[in-house]
C-alpha cells in the first residue's frame, strides 16, 4: 500500500502536509535481525560460493515446482486459493475489488531471463522473488508488484496463486527466514539475490516445497540474470544447507521476531507480550474470507459453507476465485472483514437507526460501508477524492443494487447543501491492523510515516465535523494499530471542537471483549478478538456527538 493517504485520501495530499515524494527521502525500514538488507547489493561481487559458512550437501536438479498444494495461501483457482482481485488476503480489508491504494507507482520489472524460456513454475519462484524484493526494498504493495509482473504473463490462476502463496509465506515468516540464513551467509548480496534466497527458504522450510525444486530452480534463475549469475555458486551452498537445517533452526526462533522491531515493541508496551505473542501468531497463518451479506446470513452461511461469527458476517474456510462463488455476481453479498463491518453497525446503533437518515461515508471508496449503509435503509452520499476508486466504488454499489450518491470531491473544497444526520469518517492511516491479510504492510511502513498520518487525520476530522447537523453522529475509525492513530486523535479534535461530546460505547454487536478494549467508551479491536479465535483485523473506533 505504500502510504494510506495515497489509498484513500479525502484530501488532497498536498493540503494537509508537505512531505517529500522522492523514495529516496525514506530511511531504511526497521528490521529484524538477520541479513535483510535489499539494496542495489555490495560494491564487489562474490566469486562463486565463497560467502558461504556452511557444508553444502548433495547436488540440486530441477523437476517441477515440487510444491504439494496443500495449503489454502498457495496455488490458486478454485481449488487452491490464490488471491485473484477481490480476495481474501488482499487489498484493504472491505474491498471486494482489490486493494484501495490506487496510487502507488508500478513496480519495476526486473530483466527478463534470457538464456532458456522458464517454466511455469520458475516464472512463479521468479515473480515471488520480485515481489518481496519490491516490498522490502522499495516499500511496494505486494499486490501491486505481482500484478505488473511480467513473469506471471501467460500464468494461470494455479501458478499465479503459487507465487502470491511463496511471497507472501515469506513476509509473514520473514524473522524467521532471516534467522535461519544469517549464519550461513558472511554478508549479505544483493537484494533482488537476497529475495531469491528468502522465497526459496520459505518453501522449503514452510511451505513443504521438495528442495530439489526449491533449490534447483531458485538457482537457475540467478544464473539465467546476468548481474547475479556471480552469486549462483554461493545460493547454491547456501540453500543446499537451509534444506538439511532449515526448519529446525527456524523452529528455535519465536514467532513474535517475524514482527519489524519498531512496531513490535509498541505493540508489547500497548497491549502485553501475550497478545504480541497470538498476533505474531495470525501473522503465520493465511486468514479466511469474510463476507457482509445484504439480508438471511443463516441461509448464505449455508449455502457457501461457512459460519456466521458476529451477527451478520459470514466466514469462509478456503476459496479460490471470489468472483466464481455463488452470489457475488448477483449482488448478494460483498468481501468485508468482520471488524471492517463495525463501524456502520456502531454508527446505526449510535444513531437509533439510519432507515431514511442523510448519511456521508467519507473515504468511501471501495464501498464496502457504502453498501452496509444502504442496506441500512439509509440516504447515503459517497465521497472520496480519487476518481479511479470513485469508478470502482460505483460499480461495486451497482453490483449490489445499492442507491448511493457518489461525489468524487476533495474534502477540503466538499460543502454539503445540507448537513448529514451522521458521518462515518474511515481515515487514511497507517493499515497496521490488517497484516494478517496484508503482510506487507509490516515492511513498507516506517516509525516516521506516523506523524505525517496524524495531520492527516485532525484535517479529515475537522471538515467531517462542518458536514455534521446539529444533533448528528461522527464515527471516526482507523485500520490501525498505533497509539497515535487513535484515541490521541479524537481527545485533540474534542479539544479543537467542543460542540462535539464523546458516545461512550459499553457493548459492541456480535463481540464479547476482553477487559480494557472499550477505552473511556473507544472501542479497539484487536487480531485475537474475534470469537471464533481466528483474527479479525485491528481496528479504533470512536462516536462523538454534536449539541444540538
Amino acid at each position: 500500500m505504500g502510504w494510506m493517504m495515497d489509498r484513500s485520501a479525502c484530501l488532497s495530499y498536498g493540503a494537509a502536509m508537505a512531505e517529500p515524494t522522492n523514495r529516496s527521502d525514506r530511511p531504511k525500514r526497521d528490521s529484524n535481525k538477520g541479513p535483510r538488507k535489499t539494496g542495489s547489493g555490495s560494491k564487489a561481487p562474490y566469486k562463486g560460493g565463497s560467502g558461504f559458512k556452511g557444508k553444502p550437501g548433495g547436488k540440486p536438479d530441477n523437476k517441477g515446482s515440487g510444491y504439494k498444494g496443500k495449503s489454502g495461501d498457495a496455488r490458486g483457482g478454485s481449488k487452491g486459493g490464490g488471491r485473484p482481485s477481490g480476495s481474501r488476503d488482499g487489498g484493504r480489508r472491505d474491498d471486494n475489488r482489490g486493494g484501495r491504494d490506487g496510487g502507488k507507482p508500478a513496480a519495476r520489472a526486473w530483466p527478463r531471463p534470457t538464456r532458456e524460456k522458464l517454466t511455469n513454475a520458475q516464472a512463479a519462484r521468479k515473480a515471488a522473488a520480485m515481489a518481496v524484493s519490491d516490498v522490502l526494498g522499495r516499500g511496494f504493495r505486494l499486490e501491486g508488484s505481482l500484478a505488473k509482473n511480467p513473469a506471471l504473463e501467460g500464468l494461470d490462476a494455479r501458478d499465479r496463486g503459487f507465487a502470491r502463496a511463496i511471497a507472501a509465506t515469506t513476509l509473514r515468516r520473514l524473522g524467521q527466514i532471516d534467522a535461519v540464513l544469517a549464519p550461513l551467509i558472511q554478508r549479505p548480496p544483493p537484494g533482488r539475490v537476497q529475495a531469491y534466497l528468502q522465497t526459496a527458504t520459505a518453501q522449503m522450510v514452510f511451505m513443504d516445497v521438495a528442495p530439489h525444486a526449491a533449490v534447483g530452480d531458485t538457482v537457475n534463475l540467478i544464473k539465467a540474470d546476468s548481474k547475479s549469475e556471480p552469486f549462483a555458486g554461493l545460493a547454491n551452498a547456501v540453500l543446499r544447507k537451509v534444506a538439511e537445517i532449515g526448519k529446525a533452526e527456524a523452529a528455535k526462533v519465536p514467532p513474535t521476531q517475524n514482527i519489524p522491531g519498531w512496531l513490535r515493541s509498541e505493540w508489547m508496551r500497548l497491549y502485553g507480550k501475550p497478545t504480541v505473542r497470538r498476533m505474531a501468531l495470525m501473522l503465520s497463518m493465511s486468514p479466511p474470507l469474510d463476507i457482509s451479506v445484504k439480508k438471511d446470513p443463516e441461509a448464505w452461511a449455508k449455502t457457501l459453507g461457512g459460519q456466521i461469527i458476529g451477527e451478520t458476517t459470514v466466514r469462509l474456510d478456503s476459496i479460490g476465485n471470489v468472483t466464481a462463488l455463488e452470489g457475488f455476481q448477483d449482488g448478494a453479498w460483498w468481501v468485508q472483514d468482520m471488524a471492517a463491518a463495525l463501524p456502520a453497525r456502531i454508527l446505526e446503533q449510535a444513531s437509533e437507526g439510519l432507515s431514511g437518515k442523510r448519511v456521508a461515508d467519507l473515504c468511501a471508496a471501495p464501498g464496502g460501508k457504502s453498501m452496509q449503509l444502504c442496506a441500512m435503509g439509509a440516504e447515503v452520499t459517497a465521497i472520496d477524492v480519487s476518481e479511479a476508486r470513485t469508478l470502482r466504488l460505483t460499480q461495486n454499489l451497482e453490483r449490489t443494487g445499492s442507491k448511493a450518491t457518489v461525489i468524487t470531491s476533495d474534502l477540503n473544497d466538499y460543502e454539503p447543501e445540507v448537513l448529514f444526520d451522521a458521518v462515518l469518517l474511515d481515515a487514511p492511516c497507517s493499515a497496521t491492523g490488517t497484516f494478517r491479510r496484508r503482510p506487507d504492510v509490516l515492511y513498507n511502513r516506517r516509525e516516521r510515516d506516523i506523524t505525517p498520518l496524524t495531520r492527516l487525520q485532525d484535517t479529515l476530522l475537522k471538515r467531517a465535523a462542518k458536514c455534521v447537523a446539529p444533533g448528528g453522529v461522527l464515527l471516526y475509525a482507523v485500520c490501525s494499530l498505533q497509539e497515535r492513530e487513535g484515541a490521541a486523535r479524537v481527545n485533540k479534535f474534542r479539544k479543537a471542537m467542543p460542540e462535539f461530546g464523546l458516545v461512550k460505547l459499553t457493548q459492541i454487536p456480535g463481540l464479547d471483549l476482553p477487559d480494557g478494549r472499550l477505552d473511556d467508551g473507544m472501542l479497539r479491536i484487536l487480531p485475537p478478538d474475534a470469537p471464533d479465535g481466528r483474527g479479525v483485523d485491528g481496528f479504533f473506533i470512536a462516536v462523538l456527538k454534536r449539541t444540538e
